[in-house]
């Protein structure tokens, strides 16, 4: 096994020696000299070839832009896709990461736990932390350099690039290019997911993969229905009719709740950048752009013209409530929420695309395409090949039996079918808690769920992703993006609200734009200026 000791020294000395602090931005702000402030990117390092897996054949088949597989139900005849224990021989296997539940039953007393040891060939030996504590306890780990074998690298941590290139494994003559077709479904994930995870010229993580569908504007179809309205609107004025048509502030209904995603909407309409524009190495942030200043003009006007709700500058309405029981027809949230709003308050959900604001078609920005990266420490290649093949098995698809265990546990104990759908026993939902999903996982999918439903979130996709835009700084990093998210974003959401609630004219916007330039962001263009031109 490789010594990561002098690595630690070196990374350690280089931030004074002082522990690693979280602070607003994330992990690592101690880290501020010279040395560690570089630009990185994806510069020479050749990522993994996609390979889309054809083990198991859904019922409307991923693309290579980015639409979703779907699935009209759970499959019952099931794959294997592993014949053998991935882990085995790799012993104790150390894994650090977050968790969004409760925290399941410990290792002996956890037969799901049990079994999952037993069907890898390993034992996982996993440390779970409250996601609101994650940064602070990676804090400690990387600062004590007794680090796991496995660990979540969140996307807020500062000072990524210096952690992942100084302390963790190179794992580029594993994945990169054609290799990575000895981990099958790592080679699954779309390429997009993999762009945060190349500097210089290694590969120094895998990604929890997420879709590029990004955010949507939902609409209440039941209400779009019955009032007779367009729910597909084709330009700007159509889309103020429809919201006009929803708005009823007697019956207590309006269009919108919270300006912010109403205001990233009619940017698509108007083409504003995703977040940047990039011409001949040079960037220009959307606030610079006359197009992103004329979509709080416009939606200064919906307020105006009383489409939002009445409190919807306190920042404090609970949307989706909202969406659910009528009193907001649209609202803007991430492509996951579909299922959770049809699911949870049993109403017709639709997905509208942006037209283009005079007609035609508008843009679609893309989302993230990583949650988070898992890296690995250093360890002789074949302790990272068995590494590697367990996080294979944790991201083979639906349809595998892996995938059916992973999600659900075993049958009979933790899960029994009901209308052919898997549902969890009181044991299941105490024991299969553990945050497999944030070591690897499998490329999100639409589905299982009723056919009518697949179907419109499929068609939506087919729509927008074809005219999905992307940010071109995703895949380059900046220190100051991270370390400065929070404060920037104040600037730039705070003149939002004033200018829309009538509090400032639209004159205000040049000025607040100029503060956040001054305050980050012309620093975040240098650098991400310097880490383009490194790629040569």
């Amino acid at each position: 096994m490789v010594d990561a000791r002098f690595d630690r020294r070196r990374f350690l000395t280089m931030v004074g020696g002082t522990a690693v602090a979280a602070g607003t931005g994330g992990l690592l702000s101690a880290c501020n000299t010279a040395e560690s402030g570089q630009p990185s990117g994806p510069s020479t390092a050749q990522l993994p070839d996609y390979i889309a897996s054809e083990l198991v054949k859904p019922d409307l088949p991923a693309t290579p832009e980015g639409v979703m597989a779907a699935y009209y139900r759970y499959p019952r005849t099931l794959v294997d896709a592993f014949s053998d224990k991935p882990g085995d021989g790799a012993g104790e296997v150390s894994i650090f990461t977050n968790m969004f539940n409760p925290v399941p039953p410990g290792l002996g007393g956890n037969g799901y736990w049990q079994e999952l040891n037993k069907r890898v060939g390993a034992q996982l030996n996993i440390t779970m932390t409250p996601s609101a504590d994650y940064l602070n306890k990676l804090s400690t780990v990387i600062a004590g350099g007794d680090l796991p074998d496995v660990m979540l690298i969140s996307a807020r941590l500062t000072k990524r690039a210096d952690v992942l290139t100084r302390l963790c494994a190179d794992l580029s003559g594993l994945l990169s290019g054609s290799a990575v077709k000895d981990f099958p479904f790592l080679a699954n994930i779309p390429r997009d997911s993999w762009l945060s995870t190349g500097y210089g010229s290694g590969i120094y993580a895998i990604p929890i993969p997420r879709g590029v569908a990004g955010t949507i504007m939902f609409s209440r179809q039941d209400l779009i229905r019955q009032r007779g309205l367009n729910p597909a609107p084709g330009s700007y004025q159509e889309f103020l009719e429809l919201a006009t048509g929803l708005t009823n502030a007697k019956a207590n209904q309006w269009a919108f709740g919270h300006p912010k995603g109403v205001i990233t909407f009619v940017g698509n309409m108007l083409n504003v950048p995703n977040v940047w524009r990039e011409e001949g190495g040079a960037f220009t942030s959307e606030f610079e752009t006359e197009q992103r200043k004329e979509a709080v003009a416009r939606v200064a006007e919906m307020y105006r013209a009383g489409l939002f709700h009445p409190d919807a500058m306190g920042g404090k309405l609970q949307l989706r409530d909202l969406f659910g029981n009528g009193t907001l027809g649209l609202t803007s949230d991430g492509y996951a929420a579909w299922d959770i709003l049809a699911n949870t308050y049993k109403v017709e959900v639709g997905g509208i695309a942006a037209p283009g604001f005079s007609g035609g078609e508008g843009i679609n920005r893309t989302g993230t395409p990583t949650f988070a990266l898992t890296a690995f420490r250093k360890a002789d290649p074949e302790r990272l090949r068995k590494l590697l093949r367990i996080c294979d098995w944790l991201a083979t698809p639906l349809g595998t039996s892996e995938y059916m265990f992973r999600k659900f546990g075993v049958e009979g104990q933790h899960y029994t079918w009901r209308d052919d759908v898997p549902v969890r026993t009181a044991l299941g939902n105490t024991e299969v808690k553990l945050p497999l999903e944030y070591v690897a996982e499998a490329p999100p999918i639409l589905g299982p769920a009723e056919k009518a439903r697949v179907d419109a979130q499929r068609a939506y996709q087919e729509k927008v992703v074809p005219r999905m835009l992307r940010n071109p700084a995703e895949g380059l990093y900046s220190d100051t993006s991270i370390d400065k998210s929070g404060e920037l974003s104040k600037i730039i959401d705070n003149v939002e609200l004033d200018i829309v609630s009538g509090r400032k004219p639209i004159g205000a916007w040049d000025e607040a734009v100029a503060q956040w330039r001054r305050a980050g962001g012309d620093q975040i263009r240098a650098e991400y200026v310097a880490a383009r031109a490194s790629q040569g």
